[in-house]
């Protein structure tokens, strides 16, 4: 396996800057399956190339660090395999992690197929050797070609060598219904609330916790009175990061894998503050049925599948 931290494809894919991804990306998309559509994009707002490229071009990581406010596990390199586990692609990861070196290693020379042509060459490769469709591989290999470029090649072939445990054992068909929740929930036995599940973590059966009609995620997750903090420090109170509970800090950003509709839609205060913290670059448009949200100022109506990025910080503050 490759050892060296420079190579054709690597210095191919240096080339191409966050514009130029999310060109791909908009063009990739389509051709992914559908339970897999919203966590690649997901994927790559949580792990933007802006963070890597500040983290890689600083000479202080300390100052850098205290600059951006970053809080948690914001290294890539560090969790390569667990940043993937909500795709249904995972179960194809140690392939793809295979296919990529591979790639990398057989180009000699500069290549004339561009980024998008090369992702789906990967992919299709994939999909042979599994006996799959490209479209159950195409996502996770869009998200393995950058890490590739992010982490560097010596960290993407350790981590190529490790084996990977699949978290997700459902169908496409299973996740696809799951993920779209209900609209109408459970009344509680005292009250008269309806009570709906909001899930975080797709591979447990205790991965889940309940939020009540109108109340918002983060304030429901306070709820949830399990030991999380011994897994991440700012879990203070329940499976969700918070500080402020009032948009201010941007612990709670989340993303949405399913149930977009069962919450609230966002305000023009919320889609400020994703683009201040840089969770969503400003010249993207936040929907009020944003694949990122703040928990905090997101109601819920219905069952929620979410997705819980293991760092926070301030990347475009001020700009």
């Amino acid at each position: 396996m490759i050892a060296v931290e420079q190579n054709v494809f690597h210095s191919f894919l240096t080339k191409h800057d966050e514009k130029q991804w999310a060109e791909v990306l908009g063009r990739l998309l389509s051709s992914i399956h559908p339970v897999d559509q919203i966590a690649t994009k997901i994927w790559f707002s949580f792990w933007p190339l802006k963070l890597a490229r500040e983290l890689q071009e600083s000479t202080d990581a300390v100052q850098t660090a205290k600059r951006l406010q970053l809080d948690g596990n914001y290294r890539l390199d560090e969790q390569v395999d667990s940043s993937v586990d909500y795709f249904l692609g995972s179960r194809f990861w140690g392939g793809v992690k295979k296919a990529i070196l591979e790639h990398a290693e057989s180009m000699t020379r500069a290549a004339s197929a561009g980024l998008e042509e090369q992702i789906r060459g990967i992919a299709a490769k994939v999909a042979r050797d599994k006996s799959v469709e490209d479209r159950f591989v195409l996502g996770i290999t869009a998200v393995g070609v950058m890490i590739f470029q992010q982490v560097r090649i010596a960290a993407f072939a350790a981590a190529a060598q490790g084996s990977y445990q699949i978290k997700n054992h459902q169908s496409p068909e299973q996740l696809l219904k799951s993920r779209l929740g209900k609209e109408g929930g459970w009344r509680a036995m005292f009250g008269g609330k309806k009570k709906h599940r909001v899930t975080f973590d797709e591979s447990r059966q205790e991965g889940s916790f309940q939020a009540l009609e109108g109340q918002d995620l983060s304030m429901a997750s306070s709820c949830d009175k399990r030991d999380f903090q011994s897994q991440d420090r700012r879990r203070i109170a329940g499976p969700v990061p918070a500080e402020c509970r009032s948009g201010a800090c941007g612990y709670c950003w989340i993303g949405v894998l399913g149930g977009h509709e069962n919450l609230s839609d966002a305000a023009d205060f919320e889609k400020k503050r994703l683009h201040y913290f840089g969770y969503v670059p400003r010249d993207v448009a936040v929907g009020k049925h944003s694949h990122i949200r703040l928990a905090c100022q997101s109601k819920c109506y219905g069952d929620v599948t979410i997705v819980i990025p293991p760092w926070n910080g301030v990347l475009d503050g001020g700009k």
